[in-house]
């Protein structure tokens, strides 16, 4: 169907080509003479409308006629010219835009206000040139070049961000989850998964990005609860008259070539359970599941996107306009991984030696809109909705040994699977007003409301032993009744923040001018986590054929029961009156801070940011689970953090001249401990079993940064240099306590400290401009080099027993060594524009768990990779074709562990894979 629509949509737009029968061309440039990319021409009261390209230039069709043309470009004051088109003529219209008077040139460099084009690497530099903070982002012209399709991908092409494999979020400067946020459009976001913080930055497709900031920094006006960065996603809104697109596209995975790729019975293409989230049984004795344990088999398993995006803009009289914009899209993905899963001990002894083939589908829709309206100078209100419908699924078969299902040394044909689905449903609301008093005296307010809706419906386990002493092949497992499961759980959380911000500028007038910020913030978060459990209770090991298991699994054996070589159904509260109530536990944090900066310049060449900040945090996470109650067992305590904090910040620049900058910056910042981190229940994975710690405690951080920033053009290029050290005490760590089933916790341990150098280098390596075509090829880096180190303490803080293997170690997951790059060439002329760009990753090994009891570390091994994109553009016809090549060098993906085997010392393989590489094609028009 969407394939009909796009080939209708081009047609149409073919036809109205065909009427324009003049041309209106020209440049649009700066006081400085630099083309101004981006910058709106449009004709007034007619559909014709058209952006500038990289270098300022455009060229516009139309119908024979006498016009008003019209360019604009944010930041700037708009030019009017009257021009008269014949048939066949082309005419000249080009210009030089002015700064307007609320750019940031009123502040000489002191503090940044209006409105500046941030989806452009230029411009994007240029805001960072001004600014006194310490600011890294990257926008949606760098996203397309490098190909990038997601935020999660985007944040690790900037300096000092990884991303661990097997891990959602990322690490910024070797800190974790936890040490991080996340908010869109200013406004702090909600976590959609119990085992993070932040929410997945993967939910975010660049379509719907205009760009992203990374604060390393810690500023007054952000939330004190982050030590590492604070990443804010700005959303697209509509930045010129009138816009539509139309796009398609398909890929393909080579690990898919020639194996079956499963996915979960009971999930329709876009990833929404068919029978919905709600448990099917209303009692033991019946056998309600309405899906299967057998999975299904996804016999085209091409990756495919499309969507569409679109908005217009209308003007009431000179100063009052409305802009709509809205964004749809769907992507699904699969991916095939084949490899191996080990657990060892510290001699190298085997506890698990496993086969294991992964199926792995996601699918997500994305539905966004944009609403503006400005009315006068410096006013504005925005209304922001964004829903987003993000699906994983996942079918794994573990085959091999693994003392999970067998104790016996010999049975190595254990076989397990496990069948996972994550359905999430992300509502997010903002009411975003600028309003500006007099040339003194602005405010912003800022209103949000999201919710989260994540659940885990009827994830599946199977295990089955092998039967060596007979002829019955696979037998079902029976070492635990937990070995073959069902589980479903829900998660619902409401998230309210709002912001309410004054500037004041004491002389407006002069060249040093002062700016008084005062604001609040509010923020309050509501959780409910509940889960239940079936397990399949057997007594004998019953014969199985793996490939039907609903053979076995269905409600003849329920009746028959475990007594008579049947099975009983058993949740975690075992079979009594209450046993389908779920488990759960209940987390509630709110949040009241005020803040106050000062922006004071005592020369025009050097100025200071101070900023204090004021926050009181009351949290309680209360629980009824499988492992404790602090509902029903008063002897049990609540997980409860209730601290106020003073955070002051201190920013100071010195600039040498326009192109060379020294940053200076310093504050304090803590970390909270997670509703889930501190919630008693557990956790069960193939690999690994988790459970919280209700007497953690909140880490804090002193933090300093030195940054050189040489801007060498103004067209994009930097070379910049710079130093971090962090303090962090009591920092919160996720460790193997010491039991018999070696499960995980979280743990406050000893001080830590992260220092490290940053190095980024941005060089046109040539430009030409020709009669008929502009050429440019970039070169970019950035290379960063971490040093971290912790005390591993078993504290007296909690009752759990950890016995660390080493003194002291590195931060987990910090890589000391990361590096991006990538090598861009441009074409541009009249009827195309082309880009081929190669990006490039690598980093150096990191700890993927922490060693204890005499195990020492598992390290994530080095990976480098290599991207190759492609995309070109067709002016005239407004098409657009994009082909890329991902993961070209397929490295290994390696865990190993340190063992020592005989008194000797080596490196064990406990896992590794590859993911293949990913081919894709896509076509696009737009109007």
């Amino acid at each position: 169907m969407y394939k009909l629509i796009f080939a209708l949509l081009l047609l149409a737009g073919s036809i109205l080509k065909a009427q324009s029968t003049g041309v209106i061309y020209g440049n649009v440039k700066d006081e400085s003479g630099l083309g101004i990319s981006t910058a709106d021409v449009f004709i007034e009261g007619t559909i014709f409308s058209v952006f500038t390209n990289t270098d300022g230039s455009y060229e516009m069709e139309v119908d024979a006629g006498t016009y008003e043309v019209i360019i604009t470009a944010i930041g700037y004051d708009e030019t009017i010219q009257i021009l008269t088109v014949n048939d066949g003529e082309r005419v000249e219209f080009s210009t030089v835009l002015t700064t307007s008077i609320d750019s940031a040139t009123q502040l000489s460099e002191a503090v940044v206000v209006g409105e500046v084009n941030k989806s452009t690497e230029s411009s994007l530099l240029n805001e960072q040139r001004k600014s006194i903070e310490m600011k890294q982002a990257i926008g949606a012209q760098e996203l397309s070049r490098k190909g990038v399709s997601d935020v999660a991908t985007a944040v690790t092409k900037t300096t000092g961000v990884s991303k661990q494999e097997g891990v959602k979020n990322v690490f910024v400067r070797g800190l974790g989850d936890r040490y991080n946020s996340t908010s869109l459009n200013g406004l702090p976001l909600p976590s959609e998964d119990p085992e993070y913080k932040n929410i997945s930055l993967e939910f975010f497709t660049t379509d719907i990005i205009h760009n992203i900031n990374i604060n390393k920094t810690f500023g007054s006006d952000l939330y004190g609860d982050v030590a590492g960065a604070n990443i804010d996603i700005v959303s697209k809104e509509l930045d010129r008259k009138g816009v539509f697109s139309v796009f398609t596209g398909n890929g393909y995975n080579t690990n898919l070539s020639g194996n079956t790729l499963l996915v979960a019975d009971g999930n329709n293409y876009f990833g929404y359970p068919e029978n919905g989230i709600d448990i099917p049984i209303s009692k033991l004795q019946t056998y309600g599941f309405e899906t299967d344990f057998k999975p299904r088999q996804r016999r085209h398993p091409f990756n495919t996107n499309f969507g569409l995006y679109g908005g217009g803009r209308f003007k009431f009289g000179e100063k009052s306009s409305l802009s709509l914009f809205g964004v749809a899209l769907n992507n699904s993905d699969f991916y095939f991984q084949e490899g191996i899963v080990r657990q060892v001990n510290s001699e190298g002894g085997i506890r698990q030696d496993m086969k294991v083939q992964k199926s792995e589908y996601s699918v997500t829709q994305t539905l966004m809109g944009n609403i503006k309206y400005k009315f006068g100078n410096g006013r504005s209100i925005a209304v922001n909705s964004l829903y987003i419908h993000d699906n994983q699924q996942s079918v794994g078969d573990y085959n091999g040994y693994t003392t999970r299902v067998n104790d016996n040394d010999f049975a190595t044909n254990s076989f397990i699977r496990r069948q996972q689905m994550n359905s999430n449903n992300l509502f997010v609301n903002q009411l975003l007003v600028e309003y500006k008093f007099s040339n003194k005296l602005d405010a912003n307010l800022g209103v949000g409301y999201n919710m989260v809706r994540g659940s885990e419906p009827d994830r599946k386990t199977n295990s089955y032993d092998y039967d060596y002493n007979g002829t019955n092949g696979y037998v079902i497992g029976t070492n635990s009744a937990a070995l073959n499961n069902r589980f479903f759980s829900t998660l619902e959380e409401d998230d309210i923040t709002g912001k309410l911000e004054f500037n004041y500028k004491f002389n407006p007038e002069s060249e040093l001018v002062k700016v008084l910020t005062l604001g609040g913030d509010f923020r309050n978060t509501e959780r409910t986590f509940e889960y239940t459990q079936f397990n399949f209770h057997f007594n004998t090991p019953i014969p199985v054929d793996i490939n039907y298991p609903d053979l076995l699994f269905n409600q003849t054996y329920l009746t028959l029961g475990r007594q008579n070589g049947g099975f009983d159904l058993v949740t975690g509260r075992g079979r009594g009156d209450n046993a389908l109530d779920p488990f759960y536990y209940l987390g509630e944090r709110n949040i009241y801070a005020g803040y106050a900066q000062l922006i004071f310049p005592f020369t025009s060449k050097f100025t200071a940011l101070l900023g204090a900040r004021f926050e009181a945090v009351e949290q309680t996470v209360n629980w009824d689970t499988n492992l404790s109650s602090s509902v029903n067992d008063l002897t049990v305590p609540e997980g409860k953090i209730e601290d106020s904090y003073f955070l002051p910040s201190l920013n100071l620049k010195y600039s040498f001249n326009d192109d060379n900058v020294l940053r200076l910056a310093a504050s304090q910042t803590y970390t909270l401990p997670q509703f889930k981190e501190v919630a008693l229940f557990l956790y069960e994975d193939v690999n690994f079993s988790s459970f919280g710690n209700p007497y953690l405690e909140a880490a804090t951080s002193l933090n300093f940064d030195l940054k050189y920033d040489w801007y060498l053009s103004r067209k994009g290029e930097i070379l910049s240099v710079g130093g971090f050290y962090k303090l962090i005490q009591n920092p919160i760590n996720r460790i193997r306590v010491a039991s018999a089933a070696n499960e995980l916790s979280y743990v406050n341990t000893g001080d830590a400290f992260a220092t490290g150098v940053e190095i980024e280098v941005r060089k046109n390596i040539f430009q030409r401009d020709g009669e008929m075509d502009k050429q440019s090829l970039s070169f970019g880096l950035n290379l960063s080099y971490l040093y971290t180190e912790q005390k591993l303490e078993d504290t007296d803080k909690d009752r759990l027993t950890v016995l660390f293997t080493n003194e002291k170690d590195q931060l987990e997951g910090a890589s000391p060594l990361l590096i991006n790059s990538d090598l861009s060439y441009n074409l541009s002329g009249d009827r195309v524009d082309f880009t081929t760009t190669a990006v490039f990753n690598y980093f150096y090994d990191k700890i993927f768990s922490i060693g204890t009891s005499e195990n020492e570390n598992i390290v994530e091994k080095s990976i480098p990779t290599l991207d190759f994109v492609n995309r070109i553009q067709f002016k005239k016809s407004g098409i657009g074709l994009s082909l890329s090549v991902r993961n070209i060098l397929d490295p290994d993906f390696e865990l190993t562990q340190e063992t020592n085997v005989n008194g000797k010392k080596t490196d064990t393989l406990l896992g590794s894979y590859k993911k293949g590489m990913t081919f894709s094609f896509g076509i696009s028009w737009s109007m």
